[in-house]
């Protein structure tokens, strides 16, 4: 049954297909799922000194940010920074594990990898993967 209410942050991560296989990014703190559509100029001397747009293309990306583990289970900083390095694409889902709730699966390539190692803190790491073609929307079941 899908998730009812408001849902918490805690239910949903970013995972990556390793072998086809749904992987979390380990030690998450937050992720973030962002779409985006550009607009193309559809202004004229008939538009009464107000600008006007149509329909562009569509953008989307998903980035996380989590504590850095040298030993992370699954996927952590350093598989991270192989795929980046690697220039790959990558397979990536934003979902809860709830039957019923929606899931978000696309294909990226990792524009963005940051490791901050402050004095007397915790390390974490920033990831950021812009979507390249369609995203997919399904249920989990």
């Amino acid at each position: 049954m899908a998730s009812t209410g408001i849902n918490s942050g805690t239910l949903t991560a970013l995972y990556i297909f390793v072998a086809n296989v749904l992987t979390k990014v380990a030690h998450l703190t937050t992720n973030d799922f962002n779409t985006t559509m550009n607009t193309r100029a559809a202004s004229t001397k008939d538009s009464g000194g107000f600008e006007e747009v149509l329909e562009g293309s569509k953008s989307w990306e998903m980035s996380a940010s989590g504590y850095f583990a040298e030993d992370a289970t699954g996927i952590g900083y350093e598989e991270l920074f192989d795929y980046w390095s690697a220039r790959g694409k990558v397979l990536v889902v934003t979902s809860s594990v709830v039957n019923g709730d929606k899931r978000y699966k696309g294909q990226g390539y990792i524009t963005s990898l940051n490791r901050s190692s402050p004095t007397e803190d915790s390390e974490t790491f920033d990831v950021t993967i812009q979507g390249t073609g369609t995203i997919s929307k399904y249920t989990v079941s």
